[in-house]
């Protein structure tokens, strides 16, 4: 059982890096030429804990936040998967939305927890340094 799941490890960390055609508001392989992988390795980085992916990437902040940040194709379709959602529980940066709905709160009659906005600096700074050539 044990190598059967380093294979899937392994077949898994093998990604052909291409991006797929296509249009509206579909995820893409980091959209916009970002790197999914790249950026999640970039937040770990940064006291995140991630994991890598080229369109979806989940994990906590250094908070504390579980958290799902997911890539779109352009600014746009980021934008309208954006405004389909509850505000309050998720975010907007570059081509891409992070969720963080689900969490505690931090004390009894608080909200529940979100991503700081020092956090949400330091993905977006992640985001464009890690965006591939064209």
């Amino acid at each position: 059982m044990f190598p059967l799941a380093l294979a899937a490890i392994a077949v898994a960390g093998c990604s052909s890096g291409g991006t797929s055609g296509g249009g509206g508001g579909e995820t893409t392989a980091g959209g916009q030429g970002v790197n999914g992988i790249s950026v999640a390795n970039c937040l770990n980085l940064e006291d995140f804990l991630v994991q890598p992916s080229e369109t979806t990437l989940t994990g906590t902040s250094p908070g504390g936040v579980s958290f799902s940040l997911v890539f779109y194709k352009t600014n746009q379709a980021a934008k309208a998967a954006f405004e389909k959602r509850d505000k309050k529980t998720t975010a907007l940066t570059e081509n891409a939305v992070i969720d963080f709905k689900g969490n505690p709160s931090p004390y009894a009659g608080a909200p529940p927890a979100k991503i700081s906005k020092t956090e949400l600096d330091v993905i977006e700074k992640c985001i464009d340094e890690n965006k591939e050539a064209t």
